[in-house]
């Protein structure tokens, strides 16, 4: 299997395995089949209801044309919906344990998601696939033009928890930092950090985060007191929002 080097916010370098053209394939496959299916069955409904009269009228038809129309927008919208709430899988992706990640290893944006569905035309209906073929094949990243575009890369799903030794911590794209002045902190400290939270978090213990807790509020000069766990939460994802606006 093909490595994948990826560095990511905090200039940590991660090795994560390339999602193979086949299984790529055979998800692209099952996604089809699913959208298939939905629209064979969406047809035989319309038809149905629309056989329910004898001399339908004009008016009748054209609202089932409508209804035709509107009902088809969920399998247009198969691929950017299902990566945005399966969290960069389909259903195929899924079943064949491969993954939408941003270049940097995290969670690819919206923004991400919304330009890589876009240029599926390109990819897939303008080219016929060869785009999409021609660019996985021979790029050094295995991606698509559509990755390209949007600066996402597909992996095996299991690599993913290499992120957790990292300092990575998902935040919300309309996320607000609180403390400014967290970017004082190196890599190394926040890895220090991150592994105090989540020994504390698995342990249940809140006590493991006092000490570490009243150390940052020192260096940082904080003086809002809230619960520590809270508190190296809160700087976590802070550093998280200002590694990724750099």
């Amino acid at each position: 299997m093909e490595k994948i080097n990826v560095r990511t916010s905090f200039n940590i370098e991660l090795e994560f395995e390339a999602a193979d053209f086949l299984k790529r394939f055979l998800a692209w496959l099952i996604d089809l089949a699913i959208i298939i299916a939905y629209l064979i069955i969406v047809n035989k409904i319309l038809k149905s209801v629309a056989g329910t009269k004898d001399t339908p009228s004009d008016n009748f038809l054209e609202n089932i044309s409508a209804l035709g129309m509107i009902a088809s927008i969920p399998a247009l919208m198969y691929h950017l919906i299902f990566e945005i709430i399966l969290n960069g899988q389909t259903i195929g992706k899924k079943l064949m344990n491969i993954r939408v990640i941003n270049e940097t290893g995290g969670r690819p944006g919206l923004h991400q998601y919304l330009l890589r569905w876009l240029l599926r035309f390109v990819d897939f209906t303008l080219t016929l696939g060869t785009g999409a073929l021609l660019t996985a094949l021979l790029s050094k990243k295995h991606q698509r033009i559509g990755d390209f575009a949007a600066g996402t890369i597909v992996i095996r799903a299991t690599q993913e928890s290499r992120l957790d030794e990292t300092v990575f911590y998902e935040i919300n794209s309309n996320y607000q930092p609180l403390y400014t002045n967290v970017m004082l902190l190196s890599d190394r400290d926040m890895n220090i950090i991150k592994g105090v939270f989540d020994a504390a978090m698995k342990a249940g213990n809140p006590r493991m985060a006092d000490h570490i807790a009243y150390k940052l509020r020192s260096i940082l000069k904080i003086e809002q007191e809230q619960d520590n766990l809270v508190f190296l939460e809160r700087i976590l994802m802070d550093y998280n929002y200002y590694a990724n606006q750099s």
